[in-house]
């Protein structure tokens, strides 16, 4: 292998890159194609003071001669370089290190994010879930048993890079179009065998693919209910981002008390009677965030209910491969009034990982046709490279596999959480057979939100039970998967002096 230097009037003031440099790199057991070891070993240089600003880079076709490699990779190296910043290049002249790549980051504190809102406008609930929304982007928490979603290493990243490279094998000119607005089909022709195996008949023209269960109940709230002021029925505790959501498109909300089996029907007939909303927002199976399933009678109840009051039912069925398997082990809505008048929410972001983004809804011909409509006026397609991946996901066949470890994993740590609640005086309301929250009082006389705050302090995220319902002032939703991390429990021990 050469070792040759570069000529001392193409010498980078000082720093040379050669074919043994790169050779060096890969025993080093650094990974990536030359192109990223290119990368590395330049932008080590650069960041190093090696290189100094406003040197003029070799020549893409110097670069290859010295290190053996084409002029290709050469340039999608330089290429990479000027993506992050690092390089810019001058039309006719070459590539220089830019001035900005050696600035170095200020020792302080990051500048506070100006609030859209006054801050003296704001309940603490409210300035709460904002703040909780920031921090978990931008200032990563020590723990999160308040987070609502699974550990990163419980991803299955070895299907999940298969998956990328299948996609990335394929024909890429599919993007070349916006795409199909209701997502893309070969996914929901796999949704459709799947729904199936629930009872839930459904063909794929009646799908959406969403960007997550949030974006479909989004879509279902600007399609259906659009008028400031009109009221829809939600249960107590619910979800924060479904509170959020229809706030901000200006309804009413109505809420119906969940109890162990489902919601409260002599509530929800008064709200119907005195109010005729037009939707139920409801959880079937895992409600978030206490855990409860749907029971049977209350099921067809309910469905009595939306037929006497024209109303519509939308299942929020997020958490549903996260269920337990079996005759009879749940309870949906959907499989029972086959899309008559519920539309079906589901997600994989809970299971797969939450940064893919998809979603789907199913509903009846009329519903599905205008929501397609609606959304092919405001969002020309959905995420086909997220939907792909996921079609690729299912279609191996481990999707199911998955789940059932997820599921175990689960079932082995929940009466350890439980255990370790009750040692510090925390009361489970209910104690679920599946999913990953319990929801769990803290006694009468703790303010849970004052405690979310103060353990957000010192770096701990919580989820205060009036993020679900104001009710619940003392309530505390925790996350079995992750309130083993960072300290979490020793800390809410010290804040309730137990």
């Amino acid at each position: 292998m050469s070792t040759q230097k570069l000529h001392p009037s193409r010498d980078i003031a000082g720093f040379s890159l050669v074919e043994a440099d790169l050779a060096a790199l890969a025993e080093s057991g650094a990974s990536g194609s030359l192109v990223d070891r290119i990368f590395t070993l330049v932008s080590s240089a650069i960041q190093s003071r090696r290189i100094v600003t406003g040197v003029r880079l070799p020549s893409v076709r110097q670069l290859a001669d010295d290190c053996g490699i084409s002029r290709d990779t050469a340039a999608r190296a330089y290429d990479k370089l000027v993506a992050h910043g690092l390089v810019e290049s001058r039309r006719g002249a070459g590539y220089f290190v830019k001035a900005a790549a050696l600035r170095r980051v200020p020792d302080r504190a990051p500048p506070q994010r100006p609030s859209l809102f006054r801050p003296d406008g704001l309940d603490r609930t409210t300035a709460l879930r904002l703040r909780l929304q920031i921090q978990r982007h931008e200032q990563p928490p020590q723990s999160r048993s308040g987070i609502g979603i699974l550990p990163e290493d419980w991803m299955d990243e070895q299907d999940i890079a298969a998956a990328l490279r299948t996609v990335a094998r394929g024909n890429q000119r599919a993007l070349a179009t916006a795409g199909d607005p209701q997502g893309y089909l070969p996914l929901r022709q796999r949704l459709q065998l799947k729904l199936q195996d629930m009872g839930l008949h459904v063909d794929p023209a009646h799908l959406i693919l969403t960007s997550g269960a949030t974006d479909a109940i989004n879509l279902v709230a600007l399609s259906f209910l659009r008028r400031p002021g009109e009221a829809v029925l939600v249960e107590q505790p619910c979800q924060p981002m479904l509170i959020e959501r229809l706030m901000s498109v200006g309804l009413e909300l109505l809420y119906v008390s969940r109890e162990a089996d489902g919601p409260d029907l002599e509530a929800l007939r008064a709200h119907c009677i005195n109010y005729k909303p037009r939707c139920f927002f409801v959880n079937s199976t895992l409600h978030n965030p206490t855990g409860m399933n749907l029971a049977p009678h209350k099921a067809f109840q309910l469905l009595k209910l939306a037929e006497e009051f024209d109303l519509i039912l939308i299942e929020d069925d997020t958490y549903g491969d996260l269920a337990s398997v079996g005759n009879g082990a749940v309870t949906r809505l959907a499989p029972l009034d086959q899309l008559q008048r519920v539309i079906h929410i589901g997600s994989f972001s809970k299971t797969i990982a939450p940064g893919l983004r998809v979603g789907y809804l199913a509903a009846s011909p009329e519903r599905i046709e205008w929501m397609a409509t609606y959304r092919a006026l405001n969002c020309l397609a959905s995420n086909s490279l997220a939907e792909r991946t996921v079609y690729q996901l299912l279609s191996q066949g481990n999707y199911r596999h998955h789940c059932e470890q997820l599921r175990a994993r689960l079932t082995d740590l929940r009466p350890r959480a439980i255990e370790q609640l009750q040692k510090l005086g925390i009361r489970t309301a209910h104690e679920p057979d599946a999913g990953f929250y319990l929801w769990a009082d803290l006694g009468e006389d703790v303010d849970a939100l004052k405690l979310a705050q103060q353990l957000l302090t010192e770096g701990h995220l919580t989820a205060p039970g009036v993020l679900f319902s104001l009710a619940h002032r003392s309530y505390m939703r925790f996350n079995i998967a992750t309130m083993q991390e960072g300290g979490a429990l020793p800390a809410l021990a010290r804040a309730l002096g137990r």
